[in-house]
Formats: C-alpha cells, structure tokens, sequence
C-alpha cells in the first residue's frame, strides 16, 4: 500500500455521497407508503455512517505527518511510506482505531444493539458504516478492513480490484468512484437548493 491511496479521500466522499442518495430515496419511498426501512428511520446518522469508519485513519495519519517529520526527523514522504507500509499493518493501535468502524463483526452487534435498544440512530448509523465496509472490501487488494476483527488480526479479502493500484484495475475504478462522488454530490446540492432540504 502507498500512502497516496488514501491521501486524496475520494473513496471517503464517494461513501458519503452513496448513503445520502440511498437515505434520501428510502425517505422518498417511505413518504410515498412504501415500508419504512433502517435507511429511512435516521438518515442523516445514516449519512454520517458513510464517513465515520475513516475519520481515525485520516488523524492518524495527520498525527505521524506531523510526529515523524519533527521528532524523527523523516521526510513527509518517508513518514508516509512508513505510516502506510508499516504502522497500517502491524501497529495494533493503527489496526483497532482503522477497524472497529470497518469490522463486520463489530458493526452487526452496534446493529444488533440499536435494534435491542430501539435505537433508530445506531441502526441508521451502524449500518451506514456496514454499507461503507461493504463497498470498500471489494476494492481494496491487500488493504481492505480486517473481516473478523476483533477475533482476527490480520485476515484481509484479498481482491482482484484495487480503486487507486493500476495493476489491479485502479485506472478503470477510479473515474467510476469520481463520477459518483460528482454526479451525486452535484444532484444532492441541486435538490437541496430546489427543496430547500437534503432529506
């Protein structure tokens, strides 16, 4: 992994964008006498469940920019290197805040203990997060979120597609994750300029 493959947040914002089109067209499906959905109980906790699993990496990786260049006296280019190449991969702290908001298995017991709870903002959130982790498997190659965590420490779905390695198709999935993030952010901002509201 390099550490340009999260240092232009595309994918985050493509997350984003995704649950608020999906949130608004269940709200829309609910408002018309469809069958209220988890997607529609809470969709702005939904929403944030698109960005939430990536908020600790993003500090992470803000705190070693700094750290390393002025304790270590590493280039940025080598605190990168070394948080991506090393730190991601065995530093436990880096593995637990980069996972818990990816782990499947964690976000079905947060899903499981907003339905006990009768919590609509912990469903929605929980399974905004479970949509992010869905989406991300799929296109990460040897990077993706750890499947079993917290059981499990190091088993990662190997894929076949990466969305920013062109060796395994990043140049094909990359236009793909760009055109949702401006298409669907362009389309969201026009409703919310036509209708005055996101939801």
């Amino acid at each position: 992994m390099t550490f340009g493959a999260y240092g232009g947040g595309v994918i985050t914002t493509t997350h984003v964008v995704t649950n608020m089109l999906l949130a608004r067209r269940a709200r829309a499906d609910e408002n018309s006498g469809g069958v209220p959905t988890v997607l529609s109980a809470d969709p702005k906790w939904f929403a944030i469940g698109g960005f939430a699993p990536d908020v600790g990496l993003y500090l992470l990786t803000a705190g070693a920019a700094a750290y390393f260049p002025l304790v270590k006296d590493m280039s940025f280019r080598e605190s990168m290197e070394y948080a991506f190449n090393t730190l991601f991969f065995e530093d436990p702290v880096w593995i637990a805040v980069q996972n818990t908001l990816h782990s499947p298995v964690v976000l079905a017991g947060l899903l499981a203990a907003g339905k006990v709870k009768k919590s609509s903002r912990l469903m929605a959130f929980a399974a905004g997060c479970l949509l992010h982790t869905a989406m991300d498997i799929p296109v990460h190659h040897n990077d993706g979120p750890l499947v079993f965590f917290p059981f499990d420490w190091s088993y990662r779905f190997d894929s076949p597609v990466s969305y920013y390695d062109r060796d395994h198709y990043g140049q094909i999935v990359a236009p793909i994750d760009l055109a949702i993030t401006v298409l669907g952010g362009a389309y969201l901002i026009r409703e919310r300029i036509k209708n005055k509201r996101f939801w």
